[in-house]
């Protein structure tokens, strides 16, 4: 049986790409910490950053590096260290990420919080 991709190609559109790959559970969320601290940051800094297990942050991580958003640096010491970095591909998404953070706080989204829902079907 033929395994089926995880997210479906956007029939062409680089945008619909790009928001597809972004989609994927936790991956802005590693992006924004690397937008957020442009800086080296260790895979357990990582991990306990942002409370993802080992196996998901891994892969997350292998797919980020594959795509050219992240670098991985692995140094040759004992025991080894790792580190992942930004690259150029990542730090351009910085202008889209502070232009849609100004629009959603412009715009108020935190009305369409799940959390905030289940308060207002509470109070009907």
């Amino acid at each position: 049986m033929a395994r089926r991709p995880e997210v479906l190609p956007s029939q062409g559109c680089p945008v619909g790409d790009l928001l597809a790959f972004l989609g994927k559970p936790y991956v802005l969320d590693i992006l924004r910490l690397f937008h957020e601290e442009p800086r080296p940051h260790r895979f357990l800094e990582i991990q306990q950053r942002l409370g993802l297990s080992p196996n998901t942050l891994t892969g997350r991580l292998k797919e980020l590096v594959g795509s050219g958003f992240l670098v991985r640096t692995a140094y040759p010491e004992i025991p080894p260290r790792v580190d992942y970095s930004p690259t150029p591909k990542a730090r351009a998404l910085d202008t889209i990420f502070d232009a849609l953070g100004d629009w959603a706080r412009e715009h108020d989204l935190a009305q369409f919080h799940p959390a905030h829902a289940v308060a207002a079907l509470a109070r009907a």
